[in-house]
């Protein structure tokens, strides 16, 4: 049978060409050659394969572990200053060795470090060695120093950070109390209590204060890289009360103090509050034929008492001078301050005196000069408030106080201009919220 098919090729391959006998037979020889060398392994180099072989997860946690130490190597630590603190003795209440402090109090401008006040916050970050890496002396939400380690010497350096004002517009009718109102629609309550402060001379929001008042105003709010830090002033604040309405706008004089005025420039503030007592409310009032409820007789009551619970603070209402604080008779512990020679006041049955308080000394408008008490010959806790002129009694709750400074006649121009755009703003934010 072999014969026969050798025989047959032969035959088939005596047809053909000899030239064509010997491409077909180099063919067959190059399919050969391929079909061995494809056999062989060619990948067994060691180092190839260790270049391309796959890593296994657990040899990576070798460079995670070495960077999450870095960060892990610094600590940070932060402390309050207080009284007599120094740069130097706070550090070492945060555990930083003496020889370590010592490079940073020498470095140059650490000057600026010694200029640290009490309240104040201090951040500082600790490597492993002990040693202050950055320090952070925080004046205030946008302000401060900043201290950071280059090499044996630190960088020591004031900053401050950039600071975006928005305006914000709130429109509120009194239902239930000034108060409680403007914190439902959103009022914080440093505006609420600046708004007091603002209109506190012309308005007695204890008494006179009624449910359909209203109020509207614009204030600012202060950002640092997008986060709110604090709400700022009040720009312009309209408060109607029984029907009349009172207006404050805020302007920068040109010596570089702020204060409000009405819109024909009128100082808002006056010479006196009218309350030395903060949200109390008047338990008796001036009346000259009083029925004493002590001694039982008609006695003149010369000025208002104002109820409030013992230790609350007791303000006086203007700039002067201290004549008098020391207990005299049915009075109790009392302060008499001149204000001018017209003006002077009274606060009786005091629990006690401010400590810096004493005779001869000058007090300003709004500060706190003692505190509501019962001494004297009164019958509850209680602050009796007298206000004279030349001398002779008036009723506190009713005289005509006199104005503040009004803007000076080279502000006048200017403020006019101003005046008028920030009314034209509150016009516009009323008109939409009805």
């Amino acid at each position: 049978m072999l014969r026969k098919i050798i025989k047959q090729i032969k035959l088939i391959l005596s047809t053909y060409p000899r030239r064509h006998l010997y491409l077909l037979l180099l063919g067959i020889i190059f399919l050969i050659s391929l079909v061995f060398f494809s056999s062989l392994n060619l990948d067994s180099n060691p180092q190839r394969e260790a270049l391309i072989s796959k890593i296994p997860i657990e040899k990576l946690d070798f460079d995670l572990d070495v960077e999450a130490g870095i960060n892990n190597s610094i600590q940070l630590k932060s402390a309050e200053i207080k009284r007599n603190d120094s740069l130097f003795s706070i550090l070492r209440r945060l555990g930083i060795e003496e020889k370590n402090i010592v490079d940073l109090v020498n470095s140059d401008r650490s000057n600026l470090l010694a200029q640290i006040k009490i309240g104040k916050t201090l951040e500082v970050g600790i490597n492993l060695s002990n040693e202050v890496i950055f320090l952070n002396y925080i004046r205030d939400f946008k302000s401060g120093v900043r201290a950071e380690k280059s090499g044996e010497v630190y960088k020591i350096e004031e900053y401050e950070l950039n600071t975006e004002k928005y305006r914000v517009f709130k429109n509120i009718e009194i239902k239930n109390s000034l108060y409680v109102d403007g914190l439902k629609k959103g009022l914080p309550d440093s505006v609420i209590m600046d708004l007091v402060y603002i209109f506190g001379w012309d308005i007695d929001f204890v008494h006179d204060i009624r449910p359909g008042d209203s109020y509207s105003l614009i204030y600012e709010e202060v950002f640092v890289n997008g986060e709110k830090k604090l709400d700022g002033d009040i720009l312009i604040a309209e408060f109607i009360n029984r029907d009349r309405k009172y207006t404050a706008i805020r302007y920068k004089l040109k010596n570089g103090f702020s204060e409000y005025f009405s819109p024909e420039g009128k100082n808002v503030k006056k010479a006196f509050l009218r309350s030395p007592v903060k949200f109390s409310y008047i338990s008796s009032s001036y009346n000259l034929k009083r029925r004493h409820p002590i001694l039982h007789k008609v006695r003149a009551h010369t000025g208002v008492d104002y109820a409030a619970s013992r230790g609350t603070p007791v303000r006086t209402t203007g700039d002067g001078t201290v004549v008098f604080a020391d207990k005299k008779g049915g009075y109790g512990n009392l302060i008499e301050i001149k204000h001018t020679e017209d003006y002077s006041t009274r606060y009786a049955h005091l629990n006690k005196f401010h400590p810096k308080i004493k005779v001869g000394k000058k007090v300003k408008q709004s500060e706190t000069i003692g505190y509501v008490g019962k001494t004297g010959t009164a019958t509850g806790y209680h602050l009796h408030y007298e206000f004279r002129v030349n001398g002779k009694h008036t009723n506190p709750v009713t005289v005509k106080l006199p104005n503040a400074k009004p803007i000076h006649e080279n502000d006048k121009k200017s403020y006019g201009l101003h005046a008028k755009k920030i009314l034209t703003d509150l016009k516009n934010y009323q008109n939409l919220s009805f």
